[in-house]
Order: C-alpha cells, then sequence, then structure tokens
C-alpha cells in the first residue's frame, strides 16, 4: 500500500455523463453522493476539475485546488441531467484539462462516471480505443465507473478502462461507492506496477488440456510478452491478481479434445 504520506499529488478530472438517461436515483444522485466522498478524502494540494457531457460537452469546474473543497463540491451539486450523450466531446474536453494541469511524477487521470449509454459521437468501440491509447501514452490515465441497473455498456467500459490504463468499477449503492472510492481509493488512484504480463507452461506429461478462466479481455500472443510496445495489466497500490486455470490431466480421461495425429510419437 502506499501510505497517506508517501502519496504523490494528484491531479484528477471527473469527467460526469449528465444525460437525460442518468435521472434515477441510483444514477446521477448517486454519483453526487459518491464524488462527494472522493473529495472529502483528497489532500489541499491535490487538483480536481469537472466536465460534463450531454449532447455537447463543458466544464463546469476549472482546474481547483482541492482545498477549496466548498467549491467543488458546489460544481458537484448543482449537476442536472438531460439531453443525450456526446461521450467522445467528452473524453477529448476532460483531457485538455488534464493535460493543462499535469502533474510530474504524480497521478493524472481522467475519471469516467456514467451508466455507458454513448449514443452520439463516437460510438464504436475501436474508434474510443485508439484514442483513449494515445492519450494514455502522454500520462494521463483513465478510470471507468458505471452507476445504475439500466443500460450499462460494461463492454464498452472495459475496453476504454483497459486501454485508458485504469479500472472498471461497478458502483450501485453508496457502501460500495465508499468502497471503491474511499476504502479501496489508493489502489484506484495509484498505480505501483505497470504492464504486468503473466505467462503460465504446463508440462504436457502431466496436463492435457487446460484453460484460462476469465481475462477474455487481457489474453496476449505468446510473442508479445516479449514485446515492452504492447500494453498489459496494470496493479493499484494494496490489489493482488490471480490467474484460475482449469486443467485436465493426462490420462484422466476427461479430455475433452481427441488428441492431434501428428502430436504423437509412433515407432
Amino acid at each position: 500500500d502506499v501510505k497517506p504520506a508517501e502519496q504523490p499529488r494528484a491531479n484528477l478530472v471527473f469527467l460526469i455523463d449528465v444525460s437525460g438517461s442518468m435521472d434515477e436515483p441510483d444514477k446521477l444522485p448517486l454519483l453526487k453522493s459518491a464524488f462527494r466522498l472522493l473529495v472529502s478524502k483528497l489532500k489541499p494540494d491535490d487538483t480536481v476539475s469537472i466536465v460534463t457531457y450531454a449532447g455537447n460537452a463543458g466544464t463546469v469546474l476549472m482546474p481547483t485546488k482541492a482545498a477549496e473543497k466548498q467549491k467543488i463540491l458546489a460544481a458537484i451539486d448543482n449537476l442536472e441531467p438531460g439531453g443525450s450523450t456526446a461521450g467522445e466531446e467528452g473524453i477529448r474536453e476532460a483531457y485538455k484539462l488534464a493535460q493543462q494541469s499535469f502533474v510530474k511524477d504524480g497521478v493524472n487521470r481522467v475519471m469516467l462516471a456514467t451508466d455507458g449509454d454513448f449514443n452520439v459521437g463516437q460510438t464504436d468501440d475501436d474508434d474510443l480505443k485508439q484514442l483513449i491509447e494515445k492519450e494514455r501514452k502522454t500520462g494521463v490515465f483513465l478510470s471507468v465507473f458505471g452507476f445504475g441497473r439500466g443500460n450499462l455498456n460494461d463492454q464498452m467500459m472495459q475496453t476504454i478502462a483497459q486501454n485508458g490504463n485504469g479500472t472498471a468499477a461497478y458502483i450501485d449503492t453508496l457502501a460500495e461507492a465508499e468502497k471503491v472510492l474511499v476504502e479501496d481509493a489508493s489502489s484506484t488512484l495509484f498505480t505501483i506496477a505497470k504492464d504486468v504480463k503473466i505467462q503460465v507452461e504446463f508440462n504436457p506429461a502431466k496436463v492435457s488440456e487446460y484453460r484460462l478462466v476469465g481475462y477474455e479481455t487481457r489474453a496476449l500472443n505468446r510473442e508479445d510478452f516479449n514485446n515492452d510496445r504492447v500494453d498489459a495489466g496494470d496493479i493499484g497500490s494494496g490489489h493482488s491478481v490471480t490467474a484460475v486455470y482449469e486443467i485436465t490431466p493426462k490420462g484422466s480421461g476427461g479430455e475433452q479434445v481427441d488428441p492431434l495425429r501428428y502430436g504423437q510419437t509412433k515407432v
């Protein structure tokens, strides 16, 4: 864990979806309560900016020191839902603000809060992926927080978070918000290991079949493990990662794939 005294300065941009689809109790109202919790835990010299998007993106709070908590909280309290979702424009504006207040050797992160309903602007996952990847190289990372039980687009959330060297989390209660944004704030904000790769090799004399459980969106090709230009997973402070494999022992009779004809040596 990164101890509070050792935590670097944070430059955070809250990118908040205020489209009409967020007008439900477990969406924008919960989001506002959640971000109030986060602001209360920031250090005085941390910086917060707020960008909203709904039809058109707009900056509702220019970079402001966390010492001015009341100003930040007032901006959050004044958020109102309405309009369709111009996600691409909002993301571009958020990165622009993050660059304006960039902290060298600090935490520079866009924190996107949405129900995932990107229905106006750049809606293709691949286009969003390319945009986020380009911005990631500047040192500004992205975390995504999904709110509400309605039309949450989990695939898009995971895609843009992974390509932004960040994490995606789902928040549906204030208790979960406190866990993600307060109790686990260190792991959410502070990256301690970048581009982590796990490679496992099984002895074919002992294991006939195996498969990795989960991590479908993180799969790498064999040659990628020796290529540092290929992006991999990041680990936040206090986090641990476990890789679970399902295996079929050799000769157990539980094989689901017939032996390959040319994979056997016969005399």
